[in-house]
Order: C-alpha cells, then sequence, then structure tokens
C-alpha cells in the first residue's frame, strides 16, 4: 500500500509549463519570429559575465518561479517594487527583466506585438511574445529592488553598491525592457554532471511522491558543504515538527558566481558526496538545482527560494544566519525577521505564510553550529557554556586552507568531500571562480543546444 503524500500546491495553485515539445507548434510557433542572440549581461567595469538570462528563461518555463509566466511589464516591475507582489497578487520578491540594448532594438526593428525566437550558443532555444517595450533607470531599479537604510531600516544597514553581485546585475542592465510571456521550444541538453541533479518542479514532486516522504525540509547551497552544512542539514529537519522531515532537499543555485566562490561541479558533487558516502542517508536526502544568477537578496532572496522550494515541493525550508547574504548590507537575522514578522517597510507586513497569496511553506529558522574545542564536538547556538571559546566555521578561512593545498581537518570537512575539489581543481586548474572559469562558463553553460531548423524572418 503506498503512503498518500501531502505536499504544499504550487505558488499560485499551479505549476508553469512553458516548454513546448510539439515539433510541429514549435515549427509554427517560430516561422517568421525576429531572431536574436542571448548575451551575459556583464560587469561593466571587469567586462566579466554576471548573468545570463537563459537562466531565468529556464526557471520561468520550467515551473521554478511559477506563477510567473513571463518577463515583467513596467507595472507588474513596480507592483513588485512597491509590495513585492505580481499583478495578480501573488507574493514575488524581484524583477525579472529581459533587457535589450537599444542598438539592438533599432537594428531589428522590434516593436510591440512581434515574436522573437531567441537563440542560445547559436541555435534556437526559446521565444518571446513582446507585448510591451519600456524603459527604465537601472540604478534607480537596483537601489529599489534591495532597499535603502532610509527605506527599510528594519534590516538594511548600509546603501548597496557595486560590491554587491546583485544590485550590480540590475545596475548594469541596459535600460530597455522586453516584456511577454516565454517559452522553451528546444530543451537544452543539461552535461555532466548537472544532468544528475536536474529535478524541475514537476520531476522533484514526481520523486518527493515515489519516495513517500511527507514532510520534506529544504537546504539552500551555494557552497560545497562543511560539517557546519551538515550539522544544518541533520539538524533542522528535527527542529519545530512533531515528527522528523521525511526529506532533505539540497537546492544549489547554479548560476554566474562572484569570485572566490567555490565553482558549481563541485558545489554538486560536494553535496553528493555527503549520501554517496553515508554521512547523511541517501534514502532522506536528496541533490537538485535551480539555474539562477543569485542576487544575494537576503530576506528578498529567502522569499524566491521560498518560492522555489514550494514549488518543488518541501514542505519546510531552513533558514540561518545571513542567508543568501554578502557583505554587511543587511542585518544578519533580515531573514528570519522576515520569516517571525514580516518587513512592513518592504510591503509585507506579516510572514509569508500569513499574508493573503502568501506561501504554504513554512519556516524552520536556526542560529548557528560551531566546533567547541572544550567539549571536542560540534555544538549548536549556547547549549554549552562554552561560547567564550566558540569556533566557528569560516568559508574564507577553510577556503585558505583549501588554495594553499591543505585539507581541511575531518571535523570541518569530509575527506570524500575534499576529493571532489581536488578532482575539479584539476579539471579547472585553480579550486575557485576566477576570471578564466566565469569566461569559459559563459561560453560553455551547463547545457548543450540541439540544432533545429527553423525558418526565419528575412
Amino acid at each position: 500500500m503506498s503512503l498518500k503524500v501531502y505536499m504544499p500546491p504550487p505558488h499560485g495553485g499551479k505549476l508553469v509549463d512553458a516548454v513546448i515539445r510539439d515539433r510541429d507548434k514549435v515549427i509554427n510557433m517560430a516561422a517568421g519570429a525576429i531572431p536574436y542572440d542571448i548575451r551575459a549581461t556583464r560587469d561593466p567595469i571587469s567586462g566579466l559575465p554576471i548573468r545570463n538570462v537563459y537562466r531565468e528563461i529556464m526557471s520561468i518555463a520550467y515551473g521554478f518561479f511559477s506563477p510567473l509566466d513571463r518577463f515583467m511589464t513596467r507595472n507588474e516591475v513596480e507592483n513588485v517594487l512597491k509590495e513585492r507582489r505580481l499583478l495578480d497578487g501573488w507574493l514575488f520578491p524581484f524583477p525579472i527583466i529581459f533587457d535589450i540594448s537599444e542598438d539592438d532594438l533599432r537594428k531589428l526593428g522590434i516593436k510591440e506585438g512581434d515574436r522573437l525566437l531567441l537563440r542560445l550558443k547559436g541555435q534556437p532555444f526559446a521565444i518571446l511574445d513582446v507585448e510591451e517595450i519600456w524603459r527604465f533607470d537601472p540604478k534607480d531599479l537596483a537601489d529599489r529592488t534591495f532597499g535603502t537604510p532610509e527605506r527599510n531600516p528594519e534590516v538594511v544597514k548600509k546603501r548597496f553598491d557595486e560590491k554587491h553581485p546583485g544590485w550590480l546585475i540590475y545596475r548594469s542592465m541596459t535600460g530597455t525592457a522586453l516584456a511577454g510571456k516565454v517559452y522553451v521550444i528546444n530543451e537544452p541538453v543539461f552535461k555532466e554532471p548537472y544532468n544528475r541533479f536536474w529535478y524541475p518542479p514537476a520531476k522533484s514532486r514526481e520523486e518527493i511522491q515515489r519516495r513517500g516522504w511527507r514532510t520534506v525540509i529544504a537546504h539552500q547551497t551555494r557552497n560545497v558543504p562543511h560539517t557546519g552544512h551538515e550539522h544544518l542539514m541533520k539538524n533542522a529537519a528535527y527542529l519545530g515538527d512533531i515528527e522528523p522531515c521525511h526529506g532533505i532537499l539540497v537546492n544549489a543555485i547554479i548560476g554566474a558566481k562572484r569570485l572566490g566562490d567555490f565553482v558549481d561541479e563541485a558545489i554538486l558533487e560536494g553535496h553528493e558526496a555527503l549520501n554517496k558516502y553515508g554521512y547523511i542517508s541517501p534514502k532522506r536526502h536528496m541533490v537538485t538545482f535551480t539555474l539562477w544568477d543569485m542576487r544575494y537578496g537576503n530576506p528578498l532572496e529567502s522569499l524566491l527560494h521560498g518560492i522555489i522550494r514550494q514549488n518543488m515541493g518541501c514542505t519546510h525550508h531552513m533558514f540561518g544566519r545571513d542567508h543568501a547574504a554578502v557583505g554587511d548590507y543587511y542585518d544578519p537575522y533580515a531573514t528570519q525577521i522576515l520569516w517571525e514578522r514580516g518587513l512592513p517597510s518592504y510591503g509585507l507586513n506579516a510572514p509569508p505564510y500569513d499574508l493573503d497569496k502568501g506561501l504554504k511553506i513554512r519556516p524552520v529558522n536556526i542560529k548557528e553550529f560551531w566546533y567547541c574545542p572544550k567539549c571536542g564536538e560540534i555544538a549548536y547556538s549556547d547549549t554549552c557554556a562554552h561560547t567564550d571559546v566558540a569556533q566557528r566555521f569560516s568559508g574564507s578561512f577553510i577556503r585558505g586552507l583549501i588554495a594553499e593545498g591543505i585539507e581541511p581537518p575531518p571535523i570541518i570537512f569530509r575527506p570524500e568531500v575534499y576529493r571532489v575539489i581536488v578532482r575539479w581543481w584539476r579539471v579547472y586548474g585553480y579550486p575557485f571562480v576566477n576570471k578564466k572559469y566565469l569566461e569559459l562558463k559563459e561560453r560553455e553553460l551547463e547545457v548543450d543546444v540541439p540544432p533545429m531548423e527553423v525558418p526565419l524572418k528575412r
């Protein structure tokens, strides 16, 4: 007898599926469309790629961002910036914008009502139906997206600037946007190792059902796991529930990273190593990813994470200190403030699960794990009396050891995880994201696109 699994509904009530698989329909849709080659958004100073909109197209079309099924109009962006809601009222934290240069707009003669054939790596990939062409001030958009100390004093501690990767993404946009529905018409094929971890929401829900997991807690990651992350996963599944969560769904954010971050391939295979070598039971641990050039938006990013993981079928989401953060722009516990009482200055007067057209996924707020040298073990928050000698997990310290070729001790890093890092180190010649890796990643991407012939507009 199979176990009935009760998972939360998709955000908005229904998963978006904008992947067209019928060949004849694809040809009819693409016939006469205006071809446009997708390009990276680049840092205007360094010239390095910081975003590729193909990842947003994939996340829209496969339902990760449900109920969003399009690139936003001016009015929708305004609504998101003022109330963090789509025009139909459903919570959504970030503007999702397809920007294009004025030069390309003029050369191609694009006007409202046109259909674009978006090409990726030289092949047809997606279609964008242009409903609206609108313009914006990139700096104003960046400021309003993340907030300011004056407007959002509950959590914003200092003004955002070019050192913040998410602010820089919006600041580096062209200022001209195309709004409209988007469809994938030629499914990309994921390369190794990404293909092993590709669980879009419909597939993720099927897998959760197959495994009989009634409760599933999401673990957000952009890092190779140290033992502090491992303890977060193991212990978060026991916090705040009558029974332990049946499943732990690791969902890595895959996209352009900061210089010095771990490479994406090592992040995925590092988490896989935890269940592959028995540190977490594979019966209750699953590694997946979402394509998204991370905005590092702390409480706002956590809202997007909640949407993504609810759409994937999770019942709970763990949130720790400095969730999805970089630098000291936000209060370290900004995300927990959001999920405990809301952020009125962002238009969120209650926690996301207590708002009309809000989320169903529930938070598990966690402080931090650290190593206690007196107890000789990992401790949680203030559960022992030796906080004066607490040795906290430092990502920069661990990366410093690895960069020197020193294997971190097992108390903070599993040897099998370290071997994953070394393997990809040999592939790329360096264990972390550097300029060479970012350019290579942009050129290669995570996918190949099958050849496809379609009649183009002349």
